[in-house]
């Protein structure tokens, strides 16, 4: 393991016509090295809108991946 290696857990909210979307998640990053390329991941772990539970709603309805993108922009600038 790559002791450079940085993790850390926050909330990104965004306000979606009047609703509150929370999206928890966990984000680690590991820069690269003589002998691996560069990693960055981030896992989402739970998402709620209005304070209440979505999160499988979330992975079935949702265009997942404008979310993510988000969130990774987010969880970039907070390392």
């Amino acid at each position: 393991t790559n002791t450079m290696t940085r993790r850390h857990s926050d909330i990104y909210t965004e306000v979606i016509s009047g609703n509150t979307l929370e999206v928890h998640y966990k984000y680690t990053y590991t820069p690269a090295s003589h002998y691996d390329p560069e990693e960055e991941e981030v896992d989402i772990t739970k998402v709620c809108a209005n304070s209440r539970d979505i999160t499988d709603f979330y992975w079935h309805y949702f265009d997942t991946s404008i979310i993510h993108d988000r969130v990774l922009d987010f969880a970039r600038g907070n390392q």
